[in-house]
């Protein structure tokens, strides 16, 4: 009988009869999160001045950015590097996919600095993995411990730390989490690395409990590493969930300072820190610096002044990986039945259009220039193509930085298509045009020395 009682008394005590003590690490997204939410990105002046602002208020561990996506954040490090901006009590971190040529790339760029994480990703969903990678579970464990492996190798001589993200775990099974976390923490322990484990709200599309018990569940099923969070905002949730997650240890917390970040934003790093003040605990965060001042009430962060739910980006995506995921599960899609990847509620219901959910920037990958020619003209771009425009358009934008309009898009590939090559042929001239309601496009075709009409599309409208 006594047993009986203290088993009850023991269930009741679970994480919600824990307390705050402390606050969590702070980890701004301000360079990656909050510049992937902007039409047209920050410039490394811009970058400088957050750069500078974030060490102003005593931020220690900071997100450069994506340097295998784009020039801009490639540069941005190097210029860091190069003029000795990187205080030694400052950790950074970098993002990379699990692709072995891009964890090359980033680890070159970053490797002469003392303190990073390298912050390795994939998603792991089982969306995601039916209609972006079409890969089975176990083809999707085997190919995050090949990577995980592969990155352990390049940075275990400099013991370096490692971060892994199951993207979009909120939406993944739970024993499939588990079994990948398990892994992963375990490599990282018979390796003797240091390991931080990401569960990421990519989407906020369920309630802070189940959240906190997945989290909960799938920390005792691990090997000892520092467990962090990654909250968006979709359900404007992201406040509470974060400050309850440091109830289930959690000692890490990835947001940006005034809650901007893609869709409706991510967790306000400032608000946090203030609802840690009311609880009479100091959040370690330098409220009162003159730089962080005079930002706040004289420039009035003009770039950071998105409403949820109602901005015109809310719906729209301008990473790379995003608009891939969202073109393939876009046109699958059933009639009535809105399960599209990054994009949690139909944005219809708000009156915005199809055509904005992807623009294209220095940001935008191979994903989104497929969707625009698909979705504006009804054209499905072959491979090699797609990879003669998107270099085109990346230096384009990376140089403008700027938004790439759809016309422009569609004028680069009709006066490029000239020098576009497809195996043995090669494409002379491209007409588009509307004959009798029907679109037709062809193309003028040379094959060794004879030329011949192909039509290529044909639709009535």
């Amino acid at each position: 009988m006594f047993n009986k009682k203290l088993k009850i008394i023991f269930n009741m005590l679970n994480w919600n009869c824990n307390y705050l003590h402390k606050p969590p690490i702070w980890v701004s997204e301000d360079l990656r999160d909050g510049n992937q939410s902007l039409i047209n990105g920050y410039d490394i002046k811009k970058k400088i001045k957050i750069w500078n602002l974030l060490l102003e208020i005593g931020i220690k561990q900071i997100v450069l950015g994506f340097p295998s996506s784009n020039k801009h954040d490639y540069n941005f490090i190097n210029y860091l590097i190069k003029n000795k901006l990187i205080p030694n009590d400052v950790t950074v971190s970098i993002l990379m996919p699990c692709k072995k040529n891009l964890i090359d790339l980033s680890y070159e760029c970053i490797k002469s600095v003392k303190n990073v994480i390298f912050h390795l990703y994939n998603s792991v969903s089982k969306i995601q993995r039916k209609k972006v990678f079409n890969f089975n579970k176990k083809k999707t464990l085997n190919f995050t411990i090949d990577n995980i492996k592969y990155l352990i190798k390049k940075i275990k001589k400099k013991n370096y730390t490692i971060q892994y993200s199951p993207e979009s775990f909120s939406d993944t099974e739970l024993f499939f989490s588990k079994k990948i976390c398990f892994y992963y923490t375990y490599i990282c322990y018979i390796n003797k690395i240091k390991s931080i484990l990401n569960l990421p709200k990519t989407v906020e599309n369920c309630l802070t409990n189940k959240y906190l018990n997945s989290i909960n569940y799938i920390k005792k099923n691990i090997f000892n590493t520092m467990l962090s969070i990654h909250i968006h905002n979709d359900m404007n949730l992201s406040t509470s969930t974060s400050i309850l997650s440091t109830l289930i240890n959690i000692k890490r917390i990835e947001g940006t300072l005034f809650g901007n970040g893609e869709r409706s934003g991510n967790v306000s790093i400032l608000i946090l820190a203030s609802n840690y003040y009311n609880l009479g605990i100091n959040p370690k965060i330098n409220f009162f610096s003159k730089k962080f001042l005079k930002l706040f009430f004289n420039e009035k962060i003009s770039f950071l002044n998105k409403l949820p739910w109602y901005s015109r980006l809310n719906y729209c995506a301008f990473s790379g990986s995003h608009q891939d995921a969202i073109f393939k599960s876009f046109f699958k899609k059933k009639k009535f039945l809105w399960k599209i990847i990054y994009l949690p509620l139909n944005p219809k219901i708000y009156n915005f259009k199809y055509k904005n959910i992807i623009k294209i920037n220095s940001q935008s990958g191979r994903g989104g220039l497929k969707f625009i020619f698909w979705y504006n003209y009804n054209i499905l771009l072959d491979k090699i193509i797609i990879n003669k425009i998107y270099s085109i358009s990346q230096e384009i934008s990376e140089s403008l930085m700027c938004e790439l309009h759809n016309n422009l898009l569609f004028v680069l590939f009709y006066n490029r298509s000239n020098f576009i090559k497809i195996s043995y042929f090669k494409i002379l001239k491209f007409l588009y045009s509307l004959l009798l309601n029907f679109k037709i496009i062809i193309f003028l075709i040379k094959k060794q020395k004879k030329k011949f009409f192909k039509i290529i599309f044909f639709k009535y409208e």
